[in-house]
């Protein structure tokens, strides 16, 4: 009968041997595990914040698009008060031909009542409504009053059929006592139209999306759009600016995030099997006293084994105590560890490794993780010179280091110590630097978008207010582009608007600004003008630059371009009424025979047939 293995003096501790060994090594497991756990999780919630921050790039534009359909006819009525029927039905025309699959028509209604609206066929029915008693759309309208801007309502049902979202903006008087209300114009706006213009199909293949925030509400509105489930779940939340408030999405993985963050099983597999093992073997090396030397080589074996696990892994774990001394070192040994053996940094200090401001960081962190006793974070950054490594071997500049300090046991290194988890997050920063990048920029031309126009368009505004100099926004629209796209396809097009990037970039000062806030339309700021003759000469410039030829596919194909230029402050002194100045000139320009430049204010009207200043 084998003896009771139990009954020998040092059974129990060699019991709490094995306990500890397997702690630690699951200690170690956990650390590992957590951290790739931690970095899929931020590389599937990355692809999903990048996916819905150009969704939402797209569908602001589009939102910003239409918008400024109601700016142009808004200040018209604002110049033309007393506009018949057939003058108010060709200007509508040609608003509504700009998107006919967006805008279901357009109405314009003085002392909010409706009196126009085109198309007039089939939209009868909303002639002579009151908007400001409606029971459902008085609301905005009221707001709209109270606000004095453009406001976006909806979506709600519309009398002649269907649901669209309502873009209001209001209409004043310029008078010698100031402003006067005059009325209001709206376009009910297909949503459909809109976010099929944004590719919303595109993102639905991977992602399940959901809107909410009616009437611009943000989080307080009501959801219009999707799983209502997903606003409290855990989903990826993006701000949507709209006119006069904002919406808000969310969003997840349409297989769920366990198909995009999940560890083989075979992972924790290997992780059990070596906890089971390093409890083992720490509890059978205690009780083999008398085999001492066939049980340290297998204990030898055993860690062996570990090491070349963690030694596999590209990250970087240190054991330091209270002091800052290695005490143990794991991994790190492939290209993002410069191929490099860090045990002859065992006895060291991070004082005598590290510059003086990273130790004391360093320092300062592993002190308080043993003060608290708890998993703490800390993010700093490190060049391979900094420690005397040679950047031939690894990753070149400074690099971002996520490092994660997990207090120990005193028991398991007979002294306080923690275990740093030291991860390269470089690529990580860089990929949220390119998201804040495409936040505020076109993606196919790299120019700003409205939203970084808008930014650029106030500071200068307010610079102007204090140095006294002029600032003039340049509305370009590109003429006969359409059927670039028509005969040789949207790949065409798209390399046709990066030429015209390009050379838009070329006309101006490295401190002016160019957008692209539309299909084919761009914008251009000019800042800090001391004489308007900067102004002309840009816009010739323009003119000559865009109307040289461009081979594309092996053809040589010609555009030009339409420019309406909005100054400060003769035209407007803010964003809106700069932006809505240049639209309309851009306007006079194109009725006027396209190809030239045209500048806001009186002139603009266009029933005008004074001579064309860029003639002049």
């Amino acid at each position: 009968m084998p003896p009771n293995p139990f009954s020998h003096p040092c059974a129990y501790k060699a019991l709490a041997a094995g306990l500890l060994g397997a702690a630690l090594t699951a200690g170690a497991f956990w650390v590992a595990d957590n951290a790739w756990a931690h970095r899929l999780e931020d590389q599937a919630r990355a692809r999903v914040l990048q996916e819905l921050t150009t969704y939402r790039a797209r569908l602001e534009g589009e939102l910003s698009a239409t918008v400024h359909l109601t700016l142009v006819l808004s200040t018209y009525a604002g110049i033309h008060p007393d506009l018949d029927r057939k003058e108010f039905e060709h200007i509508a025309a040609a608003l509504h031909a700009r998107r006919p699959d967006v805008i279901r028509n357009i109405t314009l209604a003085p002392d909010n009542v409706i009196r126009y609206v085109y198309p007039r066929e089939g939209n009868e029915a909303v002639l002579g409504m009151d908007l400001y008693h409606h029971p459902e759309q008085g609301d905005s309208v009221r707001r709209m009053m109270a606000e004095g801007r453009t406001v976006l309502a909806g979506p709600w049902p519309l009398r002649q059929g269907g649901q669209a979202l309502l873009i209001r903006t209001p209409v004043y008087l310029e008078g010698p006592d100031g402003r006067r209300y005059w009325g209001l114009s709206s376009i009910p706006v297909n949503l459909e139209a809109i976010q099929g213009r944004a590719r919303l199909g595109d993102v639905q293949r991977r992602l399940e999306i959901a809107l909410r925030g009616r009437d611009g509400l943000g989080a307080q509105g009501a959801v219009f759009y999707g799983d209502p489930a997903l606003f409290h779940g855990n989903t990826v939340r993006q701000a949507v600016a709209v006119t006069g408030g904002r919406w808000e999405m969310a969003a997840r993985p349409r297989q769920g995030w366990a198909a995009w963050t999940g560890r083989p099983g075979a992972w924790y597999l290997a992780g059990g099997v070596l906890v089971l093992m390093a409890g083992l073997l720490s509890w059978n090396l205690t009780y083999q006293a008398l085999r001492l030397r066939e049980s340290e080589r297998r204990y030898r074996a055993q860690g062996e084994r570990l090491r070349a696990i963690i030694r596999a892994m590209p990250d970087i774990f240190f054991i330091l105590d209270a002091q800052g001394r290695y005490l143990e070192i794991f991994g790190g040994t492939d290209e993002a560890g410069y191929h490099q053996d860090y045990n002859g940094l065992v006895g060291l200090s991070v004082k005598d490794v590290l510059p003086a401001d990273k130790a004391r960081l360093f320092l300062d962190h592993i002190r308080q993780v043993l003060a608290t006793g708890q998993t703490q974070t800390l993010e700093y950054t490190l060049a391979a010179a900094d420690v005397g490594l040679d950047e031939s071997n690894g990753p070149v500049g400074p690099q971002w280091f996520e490092g994660r300090a997990t207090p120990l046991d005193a028991q398991v290194m007979g002294r306080p110590a923690v275990l740093w988890l030291a991860v390269n997050i470089t690529q990580r920063k860089k990929a949220q630097e390119d998201m804040r990048h495409m936040a505020l920029h076109d993606p196919l031309t790299g120019l700003a978008n409205r939203s970084l126009l808008r930014d650029r368009v106030e500071h200068a505004l307010a610079q102007a207010r204090r140095s006294g100099h002029g600032v003039a926004l340049m509305f370009i629209d590109l003429d006969d582009f359409k059927p670039v796209n028509d005969r040789l396809g949207h790949d065409a097009g798209d390399r046709m608007l990066c030429e015209v990037a390009h050379r838009l970039m070329g006309a101006v000062r490295a401190s002016d600004t160019v957008a692209r806030v539309g299909g084919d339309e761009f914008v251009v700021l000019l800042e800090d003008l001391e004489h308007r003759d900067r102004v002309r000469e840009v816009a010739t410039k323009i003119l000559e630059i865009l109307s040289r030829p461009v081979e594309i596919k092996g053809r040589v194909l010609r555009i030009g371009c339409s420019i309406g230029i909005g100054l400060y402050p003769q035209d407007g002194d803010g964003y809106e009424a700069l932006m809505g100045s240049a639209d309309q000139a851009l306007y006079c320009a194109k009725h006027r025979g396209k190809a030239r430049f045209w500048p806001a204010g009186p002139a603009s009207d266009p029933d005008d047939r004074t001579p064309d200043p860029a003639g002049a």
